[in-house]
């Protein structure tokens, strides 16, 4: 009976020991491998943008035009109390403008919404599943592709974009 007290003891202590190390020790290669993602669509196009650029997903958020404005700025909505302008993403990437976006994201960058039109999910790929991109395309506003069950989804850079805007 005191012998199997002691094992226990001891087999207590190994996995406490093998709790500690694994927050004292760094991140494998393996878990900082991946990226997130939401894939969306635009014009039936599929995109994919990165998780870490984006503050906020929205659903049906009301968009208050403003007057006289032209371009891509769709107006005006609200975020978690802030006022933030909400940018039409489809026509900044060159693709026909959509009449009533369902979904915005807030640039974590800055206090600025984009517009679009569908929500695919959310994607954890690899690193391996993204490839650079090797030249100028979609407006200059993606920097790579990403391969997810079986489709390419260009990935727009957010920072591109709000530079963009302000061009």
């Amino acid at each position: 009976m005191i012998e199997a007290v002691s094992q226990m003891a001891q087999r207590v202590a190994d996995l406490r020991r093998e709790f500690d190390r694994g927050f004292a020790e760094p991140p494998s290669a393996e878990k900082s491998a991946t990226h997130d993602l939401l894939a969306i669509r635009l014009d039936e196009q599929h995109f994919a943008l990165r998780l870490s650029d984006i503050a906020g997903l929205f659903a049906d958020k009301k968009i208050t035009p403003v007057p006289g404005a032209s371009g891509f700025l769709l107006g005006i909505a609200g975020f978690r109390g802030i006022i933030a302008p909400v940018y039409d993403l489809q026509r900044l990437l060159g693709c026909p403008d959509v009449r009533n976006p369902r979904w915005l994201v807030m640039a974590a960058a800055a206090s600025v919404g984009f517009a679009f039109a569908a929500f695919d999910g959310q994607l954890r790929v690899p690193a391996s599943a993204i490839t650079p991109q090797q030249q100028e395309d979609m407006q200059g506003l993606t920097s790579g592709v990403v391969q997810d069950s079986g489709l390419l989804r260009p990935i727009i850079e957010l920072s591109r974009a709000l530079k963009a805007i302000q061009t």
